[in-house]
């Protein structure tokens, strides 16, 4: 995938996010959209395909510098827009 874009402005808002055209794997570095201080969580779409969060490829800061992995429909990932960055509020590996 690479790069979502979400609409939030305002609210708290949850994305399922897949892989692009369903390859088993695929990064996610950037997320376009949001205004300072939106809250989103990110879900997995499929547990057969892996979504990587990268930490620091595009705008997204994350726990301990280390990239996410949600590679199950249970997994999430909360983040907090700052006007430049998303950053990581918490994580759940919900599917191990």
């Amino acid at each position: 995938i690479g790069v979502i874009t979400v609409g939030v402005a305002g609210a708290a808002a949850w994305y399922r996010v897949d892989t692009e055209v369903d390859a088993v794997t695929d990064d996610l570095d950037t997320i376009n959209g949001g205004a300072i201080g939106d809250v989103i969580i990110l879900k997995a779409e499929n547990s057969a395909r892996d979504v990587v969060v990268k930490h620091a490829t595009g705008n997204l800061r994350l726990d301990a510098s280390v990239d996410f992995t949600l590679n199950h429909v249970d997994d999430t990932l909360m983040l907090i827009y700052d006007g430049s960055n998303w950053l990581e509020i918490a994580r759940s590996n919900n599917g191990v």
